[in-house]
């Protein structure tokens, strides 16, 4: 049965004031949590200074305290199975400084979270609480079919948290992650959003119930989109010669614009493609290369000295370290052999088949090498160029999914992405899945 929730849209501080400035909005619920909930919404900058944020809304305004729960929830299992159970891949993320490490992806967002006062009140009148929930909603700007540029949203670090009490999950069993939903959708209507887009990881029933639910209430219709995460062990898939070849291009402004202009030329046409300028693409390549010393921008060049592929190599453990739990087949022999914390990430790759192949195969030796990355990571879809180079025996079939409320654009937009053979290509290429 449905109930009436809400939640408070914080659009940032007064600058004369200092006071928090915000508005309650209304949500329609579907979970089954009997107690209140305290659900804000907020620029991440505004994780800065937390503190005051906390204090206006009478919840405990300690700043570490709101910080351990953050990391907490953050890493909570993140579960690429379905309802069944299938499924290899399910693994625990800890980034190793918080907000730092995951401020570094995305520097324009909308941090959701959820929290459960516990009614316990301390001698400044603040109450104590749990942190039920934490997701981002990235702002992104896209070209639509016409050339319009479009601001949408790009959910991830969508956590729930497993705390229990006497062995029962009390949050994950009471449906609040529909109520989650409710709040990401509503952001969508004051912000004026018609397009959103995520990775569930596998295809899960309960997030499509959610998705299927709230979209169906909002007015809003829904699709997903199949890929492919693929896991490459280093030590079989890297290449000592293919290394000697490349260039890092990482600081050459000259190189990185030609290399620009080949990602363009590639995915231009892509759904949700959001590097649709310069400015948009050298402010995600400074703020990953200034937060990760080890990552590359790395060039193989063709017989004239020009580029015959290049692609970024992200460090992922600079910002983080993973932990398979319950791996199933090959995924348990590498949690056996401890490899898995230290992730090469490899995206944007452009080039021709068999020099991006050599490309990839020499950056894996080099992380390996110089910084002990046991493991890359190659996600594609069908209709990626390179598809049979990412492939790897290890993987893990995924699924993103778009929520939008203008189907005619929509259609013109997957039309516009398709391959010869009809594929619908949507962008991928994100720094942080």
């Amino acid at each position: 049965m449905s109930k009436q929730r809400h939640y408070y849209n914080i659009t940032g501080k007064n600058a004369a004031t200092g006071e928090i400035e915000y508005t309650q909005r209304p949500l329609v619920c579907d979970d089954k949590f009997e107690q209140d909930l305290v659900m804000l919404a907020f620029p991440i900058k505004m994780l800065e200074d937390i503190s005051p944020l906390l204090k206006n809304f009478k919840l405990r305004d300690d700043a570490a305290y709101f910080f351990s729960e953050c990391k907490e929830v953050v890493s909570v299992p993140e579960k690429h199975v379905n309802e069944k159970g299938e499924g290899k891949l399910t693994f625990m993320s800890y980034f190793h400084q918080f907000p730092q490490s995951v401020s570094n992806f995305f520097d324009d967002a909308i941090v959701v979270v959820v929290i459960h006062p516990l009614g316990k009140i301390n001698e400044q009148g603040l109450q104590d609480y749990n942190m039920i929930g934490y997701i981002h909603a990235n702002i992104i700007h896209f070209k639509d079919a016409d050339g319009n540029v479009n601001e949408g949203y790009y959910y991830n670090v969508l956590r729930m948290s497993e705390a229990t009490v006497e062995g029962e999950a009390i949050y994950r069993r009471k449906r609040i992650f529909t109520t989650v939903f409710s709040v990401l959708l509503d952001l969508t209507i004051v912000n004026d959003i018609h397009f959103v887009y995520a990775n569930m990881g596998r295809e899960n029933q309960g997030i499509l119930d959610a998705l299927k639910m709230n979209s169906e209430r909002t007015g809003k219709l829904y699709e997903t989109f199949p890929m492919r995460n693929n896991t490459h062990i280093n030590l079989l898939f890297d290449s000592r010669s293919a290394s000697k070849k490349l260039i890092d291009i990482s600081k050459d402004e000259k190189r990185l614009k030609e290399y620009y202009q080949m990602i363009v030329a590639s995915r231009q046409n892509y759904v949700f493609h959001q590097l649709h300028s310069e400015e948009k693409f050298f402010s995600m390549v400074n703020r990953i290369l200034s937060s990760s010393p080890s990552s590359k921008i790395y060039m193989l060049p063709d017989a004239n000295g020009n580029i015959a592929s290049a692609g970024f190599f992200i460090n992922w453990a600079d910002y983080l370290h993973l932990k398979l739990q319950n791996p199933k087949g090959l995924f348990k022999v590498i949690d056996n052999l401890q490899i898995i914390d230290r992730i090469l990430y490899i995206t944007l790759m452009v080039g021709d088949e068999k020099s991006v192949r050599q490309l990839a195969k020499g950056g894996a030796f080099r992380f390996r090498k110089e910084h002990g990355n046991l493991v890359t990571v190659l996600n594609a879809h069908e209709g990626d160029p390179h598809f049979e180079v990412k492939k790897s025996f290890i993987y893990d079939p995924f699924v993103y999914f778009a929520i939008y409320d203008r189907p005619e654009m929509f259609e013109r937009m997957k039309n516009k992405s398709k391959d010869e053979h009809g594929n619908v290509r949507i962008f991928i290429d994100t720094p942080m899945l």
